[in-house]
């Protein structure tokens, strides 16, 4: 059966594969037909299992054609063995389910690593049938996710490669044991927006401490907490500003007088800190009256109002041409959302 010898015949003809055979043995079928010539009946006429194995030792750089006959012919656990040079835990249940064609050589090897993985192989050994595009799904995931199937097929190739990427900044930020407690979590969400939603907050940092501890109206956001309440009492997107007060750039107080406002200072090359904006639940305008309220207590903090530091220099660098720069007041104005 396994005797490659067709006396006369070429072999470059002998080695061609039939369409047959490129369907079922894929990037397989010349190494295949190599073994055996056309009609290959020995591979086409084994089960899809023992065919998977097969392509298996080929995906692993074995030699198939000494391992042919055991692949084919010995018991499955032998065959396993022969396959892969070792035991494979959960393989012999895997390889019955695979269906009839083969799959990529780099697929083959990822259903090795996620059989090996606890939380993996539980996903793959409850499957009715496993895909060679699940596997692919679940091998993109970050390994701390390996459990989250279902999630995994709900993302797109660059939705997946922008979550690894996530996981590779939390490992540099946090250091391996706690991104894996992170990323264990993110295994949990059952749609992509609330999944990116979470991995977006973890990989943001705490705010860093505030610069100034507040005034007797005027209280410090300072943690993501803090940023992530008061977003949801403001209807505003305060949420998404807490990159600027993890960098150290931007504060975010809250002035806790009536009306509330969220008031947030920058950091300021001639001023040290200065006010940069403030604004009422929905983004409206500052009152008047409280603009002086807060303008106050801001003064007492040793903040700034008025025209920055860079505008300061840019007026003064053009002090001789046509343009004039806003008042003062018009500055002023436009932080409290003045139109």
């Amino acid at each position: 059966m396994f005797n490659r010898a067709q006396g006369g015949v070429p072999v470059s003809v002998r080695a061609e594969p039939t369409s047959l055979l490129k369907l079922i043995a894929g990037e397989f079928a010349l190494r295949v037909a190599r073994l055996w010539p056309a009609p290959h009946e020995p591979f086409l006429a084994a089960p899809a299992e023992r065919r998977h194995l097969l392509c298996l030792a080929f995906a692993l750089g074995r030699d198939g054609g000494a391992l042919a006959r055991t692949i084919l012919e010995r018991r499955l656990p032998l065959a396993i063995t022969a396959a892969v040079g070792g035991r494979a835990t959960g393989l012999a249940r895997a390889v019955g389910r695979m269906g009839d064609c083969a799959w990529s050589g780099e697929a083959y090897r990822q259903l090795l690593r996620l059989l090996a993985d606890p939380k993996a192989a539980k996903v793959l050994r409850h499957a009715e049938r496993i895909e060679q595009d699940v596997v692919e799904q679940l091998a993109s995931l970050p390994p701390p996710m390996a459990n989250a199937a279902q999630l995994a097929l709900r993302l797109d190739r660059s939705q997946l490669e922008l979550l690894a990427e996530a996981y590779q900044a939390l490992c540099f930020q946090s250091g391996q044991v706690k991104a894996d407690m992170i990323a264990a979590r993110w295994s949990r969400f059952e749609t992509p927006k609330a999944l990116f939603a979470a991995v977006k907050a973890d990989l943001c940092p705490e705010p860093a401490k505030p610069p100034r501890r507040g005034g007797l109206r005027l209280r410090p956001l300072s943690s993501k907490a803090d940023f992530a309440q008061a977003a949801r009492r403001y209807r505003n997107c305060l949420a998404d500003q807490t990159p600027y007060a993890a960098s150290g750039w931007s504060a975010y107080y809250e002035w806790t007088g009536e009306p509330g406002a969220i008031v947030e200072i920058g950091r300021d090359h001639i001023f040290g800190w200065r006010l940069e904006q403030a604004r009422l639940a929905d983004n409206r305008p500052v009152p008047f009256e409280v603009r002086e309220e807060i303008v106050a207590e801001l003064a007492l903090m040793g903040v700034h109002v008025g025209r920055s530091g860079w505008e300061l220099d840019r007026a003064l660098s053009r002090f001789d041409g046509d343009w004039r720069p806003p008042s003062v007041e018009e500055v002023v104005a436009e932080a409290f959302g003045a139109e």
